[in-house]
């Protein structure tokens, strides 16, 4: 938020300088963002006055003005349409550095005397984008009468904006009173409040003018029937603070509303009176197949859970969020109903988020405002309008307020105050602190039963604990004077995290498989499940999930992003699919949480590891992606990445089965499993699939494994880097079985009958061809056997041979190839 200093000295006259103040206001929790300092290049410009405009002897659009500034009195030469004769401009002199009017941006250039069409011109006049104050340039900035002829222009027209980060919490503080409010209570200076129009001595407009259908998402709503309004520019100096502030002048009843915004935080809107039907204003949800064109001109899609603003036929505005076309003030409007209202911040966050349209409004009522605010800055707003035309009069009033705010009690021991801050602060230095936020403290009770009861003004909703209230003294008198204290005692025993523990080792062991780790986001799309599942049940390969049992966010910051993803794969997916545009290959992998449906309200959640491969296997590799030369990342890329990681948490039960899963290849898709029981699945994506992602690769494989049932099967094992006292003998065996008979088993086999000799077993090939049948397959295995204590013999090993091809042949029906 941006705070012109010289609007805010209005409030409060804090006797600090701009950097100082935003020093003080940071160190007590308001963060300052930046200091721009407007006019700090006016060094040569000046208020001048135009004593007369005579015509260019050999130009018809150019005149010679001749200007008095004091000790500088000129006659420049200019294009402006706007000049003449009596009026106060901006003079600048040779040397004066401005924004150069013609070009794109801000492009600063020294101004130097020179000939025009024969006329010798010494300086210039300026327009507003050339002082850099707007990007208007069709004619020069016109001073206000009041305005000292011969001053530095920078006294009259410059400023310095403070800009402040407001966190969601702060809510109180975004606006210029809530500022001020609180430079007042740092620096025990008083505050002022601008002048306001007194409601209370307005007509009471009929009951029905404003109806609240919706109470629950309107708290508040206050009406202001003006009439005699004149619709035209507001005045200068209002323009001004709202450029320096941010926003762009549009007429005197927009300004107004925006202008109150900026200085009490309340957003409010002017309808047409007179384009209201029925002459009321409805307050309620929107009903199915309702639409509104608003003020931007785009026709909007209204649902159901969305709060209007309506006459008695159709809807005006979307309230707390933008009005609309069909009531929005024009320059014949002479009649209009003012609002200032306070509504539920969830509802116009929700709304704003549907429709992808955050305002300036939306931004303040979706962190939740105090609805006693509403009634000020109507009577503020009306004060303004009224000074704005000075023939218009208030006809009604209309307040509904039917569950009014009240302050709340806070009541903690006076000791917790040195209890949490480690330091005793005397109870008058801690009952002033709170008088000046506010908050109208007392003590009662002596000693250590001293009792300090406040009671929190309304628009401090973020106080709502004992502990706050020794934040807000802590801050005050500041941060700086509580005491450095090293920690005594002993430290708590570090717990470490199993889960946390093995995601560690599981994130070291894939980037050390060349893979890269993504972050995306927690909530997925409907629309990105069906990519994967078009019809029928969402199954994850982990979990089956009915699609009306998806846990669905109430509030989501994207609309189109409203579920907790059950799965990962499409988050991976899309992420594959952006660097495949770029790369020609990726190793990517993501660890983080699956939300499934739960048995109570809040969803079951559990660790989860996605895995996804596609593209050429070597990126650096001279070949195009999808050759024969080159090869691309396939399904045993995907299987040996995942034994590796096997192997190193001390996984030694894990087996790879066949199974059917809808979204992967049939034929390169197996489960991962543990005992009975299936822990993950990996497989290539078919290409009907991928293609919905926008993925080309002529293969993608892919992976999603449960990490929690994971763990309870892992025992980590330190690597072991001992070299082994005798050789070890490596041995070749082929060995043929049924098409159907699965690796894994083939291999099981062959360990169950090489026994505790054979420390590694690796499938190196795998043959089909006339030599060995019909609906056969030879697998060769490179077998390694070591033993601890001795050098193995052939005799030894021939004994070890026999008994493979014994296990073989009892457990999966194969057959050693001579």
């Amino acid at each position: 938020m941006k705070v012109p200093v010289k609007w805010l000295n209005e409030f409060i006259d804090t006797g600090l300088s701009p950097a100082e103040l935003a020093h003080r206001l940071t160190m007590a929790g308001l963060e300052a963002e930046k200091i721009t300092t407007i006019g700090a290049e006016w060094d040569k410009v000046f208020v001048g006055y135009v004593e007369s405009v005579a015509r260019h002897p050999d130009a018809d659009r150019l005149v010679l003005a001749t200007v008095d500034a004091g000790e500088h009195r000129l006659t420049v030469v200019t294009g402006a349409p706007n000049i003449a004769e009596g009026q106060l401009v901006p003079l600048a002199l040779a040397g004066a550095r401005l924004i150069d009017g013609h070009s794109e941006g801000q492009v600063y250039k020294t101004l130097k005397p020179g000939m025009i069409r024969g006329v010798r011109s010494e300086g210039m006049v300026c327009s507003e984008k050339e002082l850099g104050l707007s990007d208007e340039h069709e004619g020069i900035l016109v001073l206000e009468e009041t305005a000292p002829k011969g001053a530095p222009l920078v006294e009259w027209l410059g400023d310095t904006v403070i800009e402040f980060e407001i966190t969601p919490n702060l809510v109180h503080d975004f606006s210029i009173l809530g500022i001020a409010r609180e430079a007042s209570a740092l620096t025990d200076r008083p505050l002022t409040l601008p002048p306001s129009f007194d409601l209370d001595r307005a007509p009471v407009a009929a009951e029905d003018l404003v109806t609240i259908e919706a109470p629950d998402l309107c708290a508040r709503y206050v009406a202001v029937v003006i009439e005699g309004v004149n619709v035209g520019p507001s005045p200068a100096w209002m323009q001004r603070r709202l450029l320096a502030a941010g926003v762009r002048p549009i007429n005197t009843s927009v300004d107004v509303t925006n202008y109150v915004m900026l200085e009490y935080g309340q957003p409010m809107h002017a309808f047409d009176a007179d384009q209201l039907a029925g002459g009321r204003i409805i307050v309620r949800r929107a009903r199915p197949g309702e639409t509104i064109e608003t003020i931007d001109h785009q026709q909007r899609e209204l649902t159901r859970e969305m709060l209007l603003i309506a006459d008695a036929e159709r809807p005006i505005g979307v309230a707390g969020v933008m009005g609309g076309t069909n009531t929005e003030v024009n320059d014949a409007t002479t009649r209009i109903v003012l609002e200032s209202a306070n509504f539920d911040m969830t509802s116009i966050r929700a709304a704003a988020r549907a429709l992808k349209l955050r305002t300036d409004a939306s931004a303040r009522f979706e962190r939740g405002l105090d609805p006693n605010l509403a009634r000020e800055a109507a009577a503020r707003a009306t004060r303004l309008l009224l000074e704005l035309s000075p023939g218009a009069t208030v006809t009604a009033v209309a307040d509904v307020y039917p569950r009014p705010r009240l302050p709340r009690p806070i009541s903690l021991p006076f000791s917790e105050i040195e209890r949490l801050l480690g330091i005793r602060f005397a109870s008058a230095q801690v009952l002033e602190v709170l008088q000046r936020l506010g908050f109208a403290p007392r003590l009662e009770g002596e000693g250590d039963a001293m009792v300090l009861h406040v009671t929190v003004p309304t628009w401090r909703s973020d106080v709502t604990l004992g502990a706050d209230i020794v934040e807000e003294v802590a801050r005050i008198i500041g941060y700086d004077v509580l005491p450095e204290r090293l920690p005594t005692g002993q430290t708590a025993p570090v717990h470490r995290d199993p889960v946390f523990a093995l995601q560690r080792q599981i994130r070291s062991l894939l980037t050390g498989a060349g893979a890269w780790e993504t972050i995306t986001y927690v909530a997925v799309g409907e629309e990105d499940l069906r990519r994967l599942h078009p019809e029928g049940a969402l199954e994850t390969g982990l979990h089956e999930v009915d699609a009306d049992a998806l846990v669905r966010m109430r509030n989501p910051l994207q609309a189109d992003r409203d579920i907790l993803r059950p799965t990962l794969l499409p988050s991976l997916l899309h992420i594959a699919a952006e660097n495949l545009k770029h790369e020609r290959g990726v190793r990517l992998f993501e660890l983080a949480r699956l939300y499934l449906p739960g048995e109570g309200e809040l969803p079951r959640e559990v660790n989860g590891l996605a895995i996804l491969l596609a593209g050429a296997r070597n990126p650096l590799s001279r070949f195009t992606a999808g050759s024969e030369q080159e090869g691309d990342l396939d399904f045993f890329d995907l299987k040996g990445m995942i034994e590796t990681m096997l192997s190193r948490l001390g996984v030694e039960c894990a087996t790879f089965q066949r199974i059917a899963f809808a979204p992967l290849h049939p034929g390169r898709v197996a489960g991962l499993f543990i005992g009975d029981r299936r822990i993950g699945i990996l497989g290539e994506l078919r290409p009907d699939r991928a293609a919905a992602f926008g993925i080309e690769a002529p293969r993608v494989a892919v992976a999603e494994i449960d990490i929690d049932a994971l763990r309870a099967a892992a025992h980590p094992v330190p690597a072991d880097v001992r070299v082994p006292r005798f050789l070890p003998v490596e041995q070749d065996f082929a060995i043929v079985v049924t098409e159907e008979t699965p690796a894994s088993e083939v291999e099981a086999a062959l360990r169950a009958g090489a026994g505790p000799l054979a420390t590694a077993v690796t499938l190196f090939d795998v043959y089909r061809g006339p030599q060995i049948g019909e609906s056969r397959k030879s697998l060769a295995y490179r077998v390694t056997f070591t033993a601890p204590d001795r050098a193995l013999t052939d005799t030894e090993l021939g004994k070890v041979r026999d008994r493979i091809a014994r296990t073989l042949r009892k457990r999966v029906g194969g057959e050693l190839r001579a």
